[in-house]
């Protein structure tokens, strides 16, 4: 354990984690803005009468009036502070926190690359985020550094490497690899993949896309830990996320992973352009890592590798049954479409009559809720709620389609859903998945 920690605390330019630290904070910034411009906080915050919050965290509530606006601006502030370096660890912190809150309010809003940004935040307050280019050291010179300990380095590279890995592992299975599904639907209708048809077709266009990415995403990340051929590996992935983030709309993802990869060059690659980016403390005799740290570390990364295995102890297609599908890193490897019709039945008289939900759900919210068995479950007992008669049942005829298949029942229409409860269990009420 000790020449763990000594190793993990030997310095290594602090080049690296001053750059990552702006280029964060300018993704961050451009994320916070797109909400503004794009009405997202309204659309997704305030508008709706009702949300989704995760199993557990039911007693969160949106703010009210203008608050949410508010929060959101506090998350602007926070990323430009993170990015220039007032008070860094504490604005990474901060908007990890009020940035977690903000999608735990709502399940239908999950991305991955959200989740992500949480994660990372929650690693730099740990860090010494102060070392170079930042306001805060101006006024405490004592904070300027030229190396930081290596552990900083490390976790970083490993949260991507977990990243990558679960999202390639996921990707090597029949509709990805043989039926090219999701990837041939998506580019059937990209404006990108049609300009590229008198060159290629959308077909092979997406058994392209399909093999490639699967094999770049899982295979690539390690090759970066590899000097030799680091460059090719960087070049590939960058390749992967551009034509990405051009061909399907994934938002800032692919410019953040783009931006983040650089971790796997030598530290000290950000010199090579801003010589002065630390003008701090040359390496001198290194503190060991506390152990505090490290044990929060290990239980961090000790989730991080067994929180995508949980799929695992459900029966079923996770693709299909969703049931620990999200926090997962199962990116972009599915397809559903839906429809579904709720029947109320009164039990003391017998009375059954379909419920009409127009306008309860945002659009995005109703997209969602159509193929994902909980959201399903969720409404059913909101619209229970809504006809205000005791012990009324509550069924639904839900039809979906995965990755282009047939339309088929995804949940049970004989099963009274607002007798179910959520939780972490098996659902027995969901059908299985089509073959």
């Amino acid at each position: 354990m000790n020449a763990w920690r000594q190793r993990l605390s030997e310095p290594v330019d602090a080049a690296f984690l001053v750059a990552l630290r702006i280029f964060l904070g300018a993704v961050l910034t451009v994320a916070v803005v797109r909400y503004f411009v794009h009405g997202w906080i309204g659309a997704y915050y305030v508008a709706p009468p009702i949300l989704f919050p995760f199993h557990g965290f039911g007693w969160l509530r949106p703010l009210p009036g203008g608050g949410m606006y508010a929060l959101f601006a506090v998350l602007g502030v926070l990323a430009v502070g993170l990015m220039v370096g007032a008070w860094p660890r504490a604005c990474a912190a901060l908007f990890g926190a009020l940035f977690a809150y903000v999608q735990l309010l709502d399940r239908a809003h999950y991305l991955n690359h959200y989740y992500l940004v949480c994660l990372l935040c929650g690693l730099l307050a740990l860090m010494p985020l102060s070392a170079g280019a930042s306001l805060t050291a101006r006024h405490r010179p004592g904070l300027l550094r030229d190396t930081v300990p290596a552990w900083t380095l490390y976790t970083l590279r490993a949260q991507f490497l977990v990243v990558y890995f679960f999202s390639g592992l996921a990707k090597w299975q029949p509709d990805w690899l043989v039926r090219h599904q999701p990837m041939l639907m998506w580019l059937s209708t990209s404006a990108g993949a049609r300009r590229l048809e008198p060159l290629v077709s959308v077909e092979t266009l997406a058994a392209l896309s399909s093999w490639g990415g699967a094999a770049i995403v899982l295979l690539a990340p390690p090759l970066l830990l590899l000097e030799r051929v680091r460059p090719f590996a960087y070049a590939a992935l960058v390749a992967f996320h551009v034509l990405s983030g051009a061909l399907l709309p994934l938002g800032i993802f692919p410019w953040l992973m783009v931006l983040a990869l650089l971790l796997f060059f030598a530290p000290g690659w950000p010199r090579r352009w801003w010589p002065g980016i630390t003008s701090g403390e040359g390496p001198g005799a290194p503190a060991l890592a506390p152990r505090w740290l490290l044990a929060v570390l290990g239980v961090h990364f000790l989730v991080q590798l067994l929180l995508p295995l949980r799929h695992w102890l459900y029966p079923g297609d996770v693709l299909w049954n969703e049931e620990g599908f999200r926090f997962s890193w199962h990116l972009k490897i599915r397809e559903k479409h839906g429809h579904i019709r709720f029947f109320a039945t009164d039990p003391r008289t017998g009375a059954r009559w379909e419920l009409r939900p127009e306008g309860l759900l945002s659009d995005k919210q109703a997209g969602r809720m159509l193929t994902q068995p909980d959201l399903i479950l969720a409404f059913a007992h909101v619209l229970a709620e809504r006809t205000g008669i005791p012990g009324v049942q509550v069924r639904a005829d839900a039809r979906v389609s995965l990755n282009g298949r047939p339309y088929q029942p995804l949940v049970d229409p004989q099963v009274d859903l607002a007798a179910e409860r959520d939780g972490f269990a098996p659902k027995p009420w969901i059908l299985p998945a089509p073959r």
